[in-house]
């Protein structure tokens, strides 16, 4: 999977939006999942004995450029709450913030965005299931 390093991708939706290609000189501080992994923890009440876990699995994180200076940052991920050896239930969250601009710097300030917003989903989806009360 390309987001388990810390390269920052981005796909040419004009050209093949499938193609996905890897910024020349601009890195992550860590891989996607990682920091998003980090920001959830921060965002998300810690419970000591919780009957459920969150396992999330980051499917997109990439810079969509519909022209060369108007792109998106694209998130896709798949989270799926667990109790005990059972999955209570499964959502993806399909998140896209535009005014990403033209370059890697723009993008990043729009990542955080979407991340923020994707927190926001997983935390209103946890908090509304029974079986993890």
């Amino acid at each position: 999977m390309p987001y388990d390093g810390v390269d920052m991708y981005y796909r040419l939706a004009w050209k093949d939006g499938a193609e996905i290609a890897p910024y020349g000189q601009s890195r992550w501080a860590a891989p996607p999942a990682e920091l998003f992994r980090r920001q959830l923890l921060r965002a998300l009440p810690a419970s000591g004995a919780a009957p459920c876990a969150l396992e999330v699995e980051l499917q997109d994180f990439s810079q969509v450029f519909a022209s060369k200076e108007a792109s998106e940052a694209r998130l896709e991920l798949r989270a799926s709450i667990v109790a005990g050896n059972s999955r209570v239930a499964s959502r993806s969250v399909n998140i896209s913030e535009g005014n990403a601009g033209g370059g890697a710097a723009t993008g990043a300030a729009a990542f955080s965005r979407a991340a923020e917003r994707a927190v926001g989903e997983l935390a209103r989806w946890i908090s509304g299931q029974s079986a993890c009360r």
